[in-house]
C-alpha cells in the first residue's frame, strides 16, 4: 500500500460526506465510482474504502459489490434520528456543564456571536460553521464515546435539515438563535436541568419543523416520547 494510500481515503471521503450532507449528492443518487475517482483524482481502491466508511456512518447504501447509492430520506428514520439525538445530547449536556471550566463557558459565548454574526449575512454555510461546533462545545466534556456518536447524529440531522428547511435562512437563524442564547445561558448558571431541558426542546422544535417539510401528515412518536422523556413530563 503506498503511503498517498489514506490520504486519498481522508480526502474523498471527506468531499463525498460533504456532498452528500449538502445536497449535491441526493438521496437515492446512484454512485459511479469510476466517475467519483475521475471526479475527486482518487484510483478506485482509495475510493471504494472511502464509500465503505461511509456505508458504516449511513451516508450510501450498498446494493452490490460494484453498486452504491446515497442513502434515502424516510419519514421513520428522521423520527428516529431525532429522537435519539434527544435522549443522547440532553444526557451529555448535563454530564458537561458540571465540568465546564471557565475557558469552556468563554468558547461557547464567542461561537454564538459568531452565529449571530453569520446570522446577519443570509449565508446559511457560513452560519452552519459555528452552529455545529456550538453543539459539539455543548457535550464536550461528557466523554469522548458519547460525543462521536453525537457528532455523527448530528451531521446526519443536518443533511435533513438542509434538504427540507426551504424558508428564509434569516427566519430560520432569527428563530434558533433565542433557543441557543437560551441553553447558553442555563449552561453558564450551573443548570444542569434547565441546559437539559432547553437543548431537547431546541431539537423537538427543529425536528418538528423538519418534518412538517418532509412530511406534514407523519405523526413523529418517536420525538415526542424523547421529548417527554428529556422534559420530565
Amino acid at each position: 500500500m503506498s503511503k498517498a494510500h489514506p490520504d486519498e481515503v481522508s480526502r474523498a471521503h471527506h468531499a463525498l460526506r460533504r456532498a452528500i450532507m449538502r445536497g449535491d449528492l441526493r438521496a437515492g443518487d446512484p454512485l459511479s465510482q469510476v466517475e467519483l475517482a475521475r471526479h475527486l483524482g482518487v484510483s478506485r481502491g482509495p475510493l471504494r474504502e472511502a464509500l465503505r466508511i461511509l456505508q458504516r456512518e449511513g451516508f450510501v447504501q450498498q446494493e452490490s459489490q460494484h453498486r452504491a447509492r446515497v442513502a434515502a430520506f424516510s419519514d421513520e428514520d428522521l423520527d428516529e434520528l431525532y429522537a435519539m439525538r434527544i435522549g443522547l445530547e440532553s444526557l451529555a449536556i448535563g454530564i458537561a456543564v458540571p465540568r465546564m471550566t471557565e475557558e469552556h463557558l468563554g468558547r461557547l459565548d464567542a461561537l454564538l456571536r459568531e452565529m449571530d454574526d453569520k446570522a446577519r449575512t443570509g449565508d446559511v454555510e457560513q452560519w452552519e460553521c459555528p452552529h455545529e461546533q456550538f453543539h459539539r462545545a455543548l457535550v464536550h466534556p461528557s466523554g469522548p464515546r458519547l460525543e462521536r456518536e453525537l457528532a455523527l447524529l448530528s451531521d446526519h440531522a443536518t443533511r435533513y435539515r438542509m434538504a427540507f428547511v426551504s424558508w428564509n435562512p434569516l427566519e430560520w437563524q432569527a428563530d434558533t438563535s433565542a433557543q441557543h442564547h437560551t441553553i447558553a445561558e442555563a449552561v453558564k448558571s450551573r443548570d444542569v436541568k434547565a441546559a437539559s431541558r432547553a437543548l431537547a426542546t431546541h431539537l423537538g422544535r427543529t425536528a418538528l419543523v423538519v418534518l412538517s417539510m418532509a412530511s406534514p401528515t407523519y405523526e413523529p412518536v418517536r420525538i415526542r416520547r424523547a421529548l417527554a422523556t428529556a422534559c420530565g413530563e
